[in-house]
């Protein structure tokens, strides 16, 4: 076969870029013989997909929604019009995308989806065309420095009377507190839970999620819909703490614990009109007759809450005498956060394989977008500069749920490490 190679490959080798950014490579082609063509020819394409139905007897109504944001074609060899004969051997042709800054992050959900990707084809004459198709990762940032709630504690307390089989049976209370509402991939979220049982059963179990509830939009294809839109929500729960956990009839427990948050993509989904994430830390103590529970929202951002600094030493301190005004060299530089790695979603890898795609289209149809990942380090309480994360893309280390006592907090494990 004359073709050899046919690839895109990113200047970004992880294939993650802003939302505001270029997207640049180089569309590599390589013939052992001389191949004619009418072109050679990149297509960038960028949308949002919801779909979903709903079954009612023998009946089935189909809800789906679609929004484009990129739809670009650019030649970069020929014409598309005559036959032109492409030399043999090696080569690289360039290419750049602005991508608007309003595009909403890369998203892989079981009810939709926001994918951006770009197919190289070969147009031939007479002849099949040759396709090698390659998706990227957009990401449109959530600063939690511009969220006012980003750094407040969370709280929240809820108390239930149980009742027996024929009389009371006592009281349940519960407390569930969170050091702050707003969190980055990598960063420790810790919490503790405070149960007072005077209930004449025992606790036997206590379940801590990180709830991620995403809603979906959708119309229905029906002739009787009414045009007005319907939604459709799926929630994942990530458990933070789930298992045995005994607290005596009559007696007091206490837990405190700290958990990675795992590769997610970001709050709110900003950009997309048809998809919307949140999500939430979810608690429930596991007693017999109870139906007690505390849910409390918080945001998980790209950019993390800047670390206040300590403040500079007065000038009096200085220098024995105050000068008129300090020497500009003194001033501390700003703080800056060290830049994160990008990780596989926590979902894992989906097909990207469509009805566009034949038997003559290559690339990985095996993909998941990346999102930023910061390493924190529990003896400086600081995120930790990562000279690089490298592993076979294939390689998905385990999930440890429970995580570990903020005293012994160890760097936070990879998810899907790219």
């Amino acid at each position: 076969m004359k073709l050899d190679e046919f690839e895109i490959r990113f200047d970004n080798p992880r294939g993650v870029f802003s939302a505001g950014e270029n997207v640049s490579g180089n569309v590599i082609i390589k013939l052992t013989k001389p191949m004619k063509m009418r072109c050679l020819q990149l297509y960038f394409e960028g949308r949002a997909k919801s779909h979903w139905e709903v079954k009612q007897g023998r009946s089935k109504t189909d809800y789906r929604a679609g929004e484009n944001y990129i739809n670009h074609t650019v030649v970069l060899f020929g014409t598309g019009q005559n036959s032109i004969e492409h030399p043999s051997g090696l080569h690289a042709y360039p290419f750049v995308l602005h991508l608007s800054p309003t595009l909403p992050s890369s998203y892989e959900g079981r009810r939709g989806y926001v994918r951006y990707f770009c197919k190289a084809t070969i147009n031939r004459p007479w002849k099949f065309d040759e396709h090698t198709k390659r998706a990227f990762t957009v990401i449109h940032h959530l600063d939690l420095n511009a969220e006012p709630t980003a750094s407040m504690p969370v709280w929240g307390e809820q108390e239930e009377v149980i009742e027996g089989c024929c009389c009371s049976s006592g009281n349940i209370q519960a407390q569930m507190t969170l050091n702050k509402t707003g969190f980055v991939p990598g960063e420790p979220l810790n919490y503790t839970v405070d149960i007072i049982n005077n209930t004449d059963n025992d606790v036997t179990g206590l379940e801590v999620d990180l709830k991620q509830v995403v809603k979906y939009t959708g119309y229905s294809d029906s002739i009787f819909s009414s045009g007005h839109p319907k939604f459709h929500v799926k929630i994942d729960n990530y458990p933070l703490f789930s298992g045995p956990y005994h607290i005596k009839k009559h007696s007091e427990g206490h837990i405190s614990r700290s958990v990675c948050i795992p590769a997610l993509p970001p709050s709110r989904l900003d950009g997309c009109g048809i998809i919307e994430i949140s999500y939430s830390v979810h608690m429930q103590p596991l007693v017999r007759w109870s139906s007690l529970q505390i849910e409390k929202d918080i945001v998980i951002g790209t950019i993390p809450l800047q670390s206040p600094l300590a403040p500079p030493p007065s000038f009096n301190e200085v220098f024995p005498v105050s000068p008129s005004a300090p020497p500009m060299d003194l001033a501390p530089p700003p703080y800056q956060e060290p830049p994160p790695t990008y990780e596989e979603s926590v979902f894992g890898r989906v097909e990207i394989r469509d009805e566009n795609d034949d038997a003559h289209t290559e690339g990985n149809m095996s993909w998941a977008p990346s999102y930023p990942y910061y390493h924190w380090d529990p003896s400086t309480r600081h995120f930790q500069m990562i000279a690089s994360v490298t592993g076979p893309a294939g390689d998905i280390p385990s999930y440890n749920p429970e995580g570990q006592p903020a005293s012994q907090l160890t760097p936070c494990p990879s998810y899907n490490q790219l």
